[in-house]
């Protein structure tokens, strides 16, 4: 596509959090981590982080906030990540580059 005439798109991005949680806030879906809006994603990866969040948050109990959303974060983190990185691929293909950041 990037051969195109008829064709344009100008650029995208991407933003990697170290963690999706501080304090007694955490972050889920594209507030936490967009694949990007090539990748068609962003509603799976968002329903699989509430249940994962939700069943940590869960088995903590009261004041485990911290356990759970460490767990949350561990267990969704390859998940997100390989997702990110189909993300990378699939603007690629539009002729683009995602940047990182």
């Amino acid at each position: 596509m990037a051969g195109a005439e008829d064709f344009h798109f100008s650029s995208t991005g991407q933003v990697q959090l170290d963690r999706w949680s501080r304090g007694r806030v955490a972050l889920l879906g594209d507030a936490g981590y967009c694949a990007a809006p090539t990748a068609g994603m962003g509603t799976s990866q968002a329903l699989l982080g509430a249940r994962s969040l939700a069943r940590h948050l869960s088995a903590a109990g009261d004041g485990g906030h911290r356990a759970a959303f460490a767990a949350y974060g561990a267990e969704l983190r390859p998940y997100v990540a390989e997702n990110q990185a189909r993300g990378r691929e699939a603007v690629a293909m539009f002729g683009g580059a995602a940047a990182e950041g």
